[in-house]
């Protein structure tokens, strides 16, 4: 299956159109190619969801409830289980936008609620982890540090739009920090199971390595946004 899945995967990688694929500094981790092959799978399902009369609120919602699932499910230290639910909240997120589209739905109601309902969906997912690493105080610091960027990254974004600007740069944006998170966890849930015959016991080495990365490149990523946004409208105001 996952021999099957890879297969498929680089063949609509290389179908692709090459000028979908001007990766650049600044960039996002996952470059547009990629995007847009992620983008033609979810096609049909958006389709379906679309002739079927479904909400995009409806999408939004689940994608919330999933959010908890997975916060609950690193508290409990179903780390295996939290990775999939982390990767589905993911799914859900980026095809509620999608559907709007596609259904003629979009709305600044529907952004705005969507907005709202990330915040929280990352607060709940971020809870679970800081209950799964409460007795380790630097991990906790990690997992603190990994939530703040990760709202200072779509703060920066929603206060310079305000102001105005498209805020497009950042290497960590949100379906990055879905894929690190999620793939990191359920990785680290197979690895653990399979190592534990050996250690003797179960250890998530890989989910703190990718929470590390995940604090790291948030961080970077708000930095850099902020300092684009303060550049922008510096030019802004001496043009004036």
């Amino acid at each position: 299956m996952i021999g099957g899945a890879v297969v498929l995967a680089l063949r609509g990688i290389a179908r692709t159109p090459a000028d979908e694929w001007p990766a650049g500094p600044g960039g996002p981790l996952i470059g547009p190619r990629v995007r847009a092959w992620y983008r033609g799978c979810m096609a049909p399902l958006e389709a379906g969801l679309a002739a079927a009369g479904v909400p995009p609120d409806a999408l939004t919602w689940a994608s919330l409830v999933a959010s908890g699932c997975a916060g609950w499910a690193f508290a409990v230290g179903c780390v295996f289980l939290a990775g999939w639910l982390t990767i589905l909240a993911g799914t859900l997120d980026i095809l509620d936008g999608g559907l709007a589209r596609r259904s003629g739905r979009a709305s600044r109601r529907g952004a705005l609620f969507d907005s709202v309902v990330d915040r929280w969906a990352e607060f709940l997912t971020f809870a679970g982890l800081g209950a799964l690493f409460l007795d380790e105080a630097w991990m906790l610091g990690v997992v603190a540090v990994g939530a703040f960027a990760g709202q200072m990254v779509s703060y920066v974004r929603a206060r310079a739009e305000g102001l105005g600007l498209t805020v497009a740069v950042g290497r960590a944006q949100r379906p990055e920090r879905y894929v690190l998170l999620g793939f990191g966890a359920w990785i680290s849930g197979l690895v653990a199971h399979l190592g534990c015959p050996l250690l003797g016991r179960q250890t998530h080495a890989v989910l703190r390595a990718a929470l590390i990365v995940l604090a790291a490149v948030g961080l970077w990523t708000a930095i850099e946004r902020g300092r684009w946004a303060a550049a922008a409208l510096r030019d802004r105001e001496t043009r004036a």
